[in-house]
């Protein structure tokens, strides 16, 4: 809603934006004291309409950058004009003398200018609907954002495994505290507490019971008006509540471990009710979350894994546990309760105090990163939980896009710096693949000379020939030493038109040669002759004249006939009389 002290639209009055969001969550923005209100009016009143569901500002967060946005315009246009403005008096050098002032103050490389710019804008284009009384020259200004550039961007990176099973290992310790601190520790001290109105305030147990009585809300403070400063010390509130109610280290633990775990953004991982498990079913569960971002569809379930403590389901169910007392005092529905060190009962992780605790978390169990503090953000973790994805999957993107357009999966969550070494290697790989395809030559086995010869139309499917060009390949008029060739003068070695320049036994790594049984006697003789060499030739030397040949004859080409024909061909190659190689059309006949 939007509070003045004067509704009356000729009156300035004092200015102030109290605004509820449908999941009670508040924010307040106040202009009181600030200057050109008669703009600030009409801008702010745009923006706390903005703020009902569907409308564009879902959460207080992007009502606080929205309003920073106005609030700096106005002081801007203050210090420069002089005069109070309206909103029908905007011409579009105060947008554009703003940007340029914007861009004075921050670096090259920010994203700050564009981004105050984008706002304003955003709120003037809804006000030009409304018949707001904008000039022609400010509605024409308006149909672009900026004439800037944006800024540089760099992607938020995933967290290394190094680093990711130091936050593992760190946040399961914590985890297992708080359980059996929660659901053994504390229980029992609780069990033996009386009224110490009665019994007696030097007694842990008791002061115990008292805080349990009052739901967490009785604290150092008061005990010390009761009994004095020394006994307060001795039974801090502070030191005993954590043993029957969460503190902010436990939860942020557990939701650290989730959004790991199920990849789900931490902004709507932190605002999970206590009802958001649904549907369990044979080890699984959907998780049920609201995403602001996704207007219209901001409402969405997620399947995880449920069952086991380190599961996601399990999690939640932990953190359920663990945060019912909490829920049961304050009566809200949000899951990640827990009590202050004041003895306030929160209702939940706000951005800045989720980022409180993670500093905390890495000081408290001296998380490091080459020697310096683990920059703890929790938006890296989503990225972290995707790029593990990736990699399990070696990039297929149906398994990756969960929750995105491809489009958008590929530019935020696969585009980022942890994932180069996979991509080169994916063209690496990829560029090897082509290369093997280049270097395999093409083995016919008798029944498919056979098949070809009764159909010589399939030899274009088969071997990339013509009908026309499939006779020399069979009869042994292309014949080489080792195979026929498809095209002499068409080497993938040499330059197309010129004959092929590389030795005989290169044919059986050229995707131009065709090997039949006519040829298989041959290779094995050549295979004999390779064999011969290992025993006299260093092994460095060998591999690198006869290991990639040797590799062929007996994984690609051996394998594919019959053993009869092999053993016939064996025993010819191993004859007394020497095998010639040379092609026949270079014997001339003979």
């Amino acid at each position: 809603m939007l509070q003045t002290v004067d509704q009356t639209p000729t009156t300035l009055g004092l200015l102030k934006i109290e605004v509820t969001f449908s999941d009670d969550r508040m924010a307040v923005v106040d202009w009181t004291h600030e200057p050109q209100q008669r703009l600030l009016r009409t801008l702010g009143a745009e923006l706390a309409v903005s703020c009902t569901v569907g409308q564009g500002t879902g959460s207080p967060h992007t009502l606080r950058n929205r309003a920073r946005s106005c609030l700096e315009w106005a002081r801007w246009l203050d210090s420069t004009e002089g005069v109070e403005l309206r909103v029908n008096d905007l011409l579009p050098r105060h947008l554009d003398g703003f940007e340029s002032h914007l861009r004075e103050r921050h670096p090259e490389s920010s994203r700050t200018p564009y981004s105050r710019i984008a706002d304003i804008v955003w709120i003037l284009r809804r006000l030009s609907d409304k018949e707001s009384g904008l000039s022609a020259a400010m509605l024409r200004r308006l149909s672009h954002t900026s004439a800037g550039p944006v800024g540089s961007y760099t992607p938020r990176d995933a967290y290394s495994p190094h680093i990711v099973e130091q936050l593992r290992t760190a946040a399961r310790s914590d985890v297992d505290d708080a359980v059996r601190r929660l659901t053994l520790d504390g229980p029992a001290l609780l069990a033996q507490g009386q009224d110490p109105r009665m019994a007696g305030w030097n007694s842990d147990a008791n002061v115990l019971w008292e805080i349990h009585r009052s739901q967490g809300t009785f604290t150092r403070q008061q005990l010390a008006q009761l009994v004095g400063t020394a006994l307060a010390d001795a039974h801090t509130p502070g030191r005993l509540a954590p043993l029957v109610y969460p503190t902010s280290r436990d939860l942020f633990a557990l939701l650290l471990l989730f959004c790991l775990d199920s990849g789900m953004e931490v902004e709507a991982a932190r605002e999970l009710t206590s009802d958001c498990l649904k549907n369990p079913n044979r080890g699984y569960v959907q998780v049920e979350y609201l995403k602001r971002r996704r207007h219209g569809k901001e409402w969405n379930t997620m399947r995880v894994r449920d069952g086991s403590p380190n599961s996601p389901g399990g999690l939640l169910r932990l953190a359920l546990r663990i945060t019912a007392p909490v829920r049961e005092a304050t009566g809200s529905s949000a899951l990640w309760q827990f009590r202050t060190k004041d003895g306030i009962l929160s209702a939940g992780f706000s951005a800045g105090s989720a980022s409180s605790v993670a500093r905390s978390f890495v000081s408290t169990h001296r998380l490091t990163d080459g020697g310096k503090p683990v920059d703890l953000r929790l938006s890296r973790l989503r990225k972290t939980y995707k790029a593990a994805v990736y990699k399990v999957t070696g990039g297929r993107m149906s398994a990756f896009v969960q929750g995105h357009s491809p489009d958008i999966a590929a530019a935020h969550y696969a585009d980022i710096p942890s994932l180069r070494n996979l991509h080169e290697q994916a063209v690496a790989d990829g560029l090897q693949d082509a290369l093997a395809d280049a270097q395999t030559p093409v083995v016919l086995t008798p029944e498919e000379e056979e098949r070809l010869t009764q159909h010589p139309a399939d030899a274009w499917e088969s071997l990339g020939v013509s009908a026309e060009e499939l006779p020399p390949l069979l009869s042994g008029e292309s014949d080489l030493w080792l195979s026929s060739c498809r095209s002499f003068f068409d080497s993938p070695f040499g330059i197309k038109g010129k004959a092929c320049p590389v030795s005989f036994f290169s044919c059986l790594g050229c995707s131009n040669a065709v090997i039949t049984r006519r040829k298989l006697p041959a290779i094995l003789a050549f295979l004999n002759h390779i064999e011969a060499e290992r025993a006299k030739t260093p092994a460095a030397e060998w591999a690198a004249r006869f290991g990639k040949v040797h590799h062929q004859i007996l994984q690609l080409i051996v394998p594919r006939f019959s053993k009869g024909d092999v053993l016939s061909a064996k025993a010819i190659a191993e004859s007394s009389e020497p095998l010639l190689f040379l092609p026949h059309n270079l014997l001339g006949g003979h």
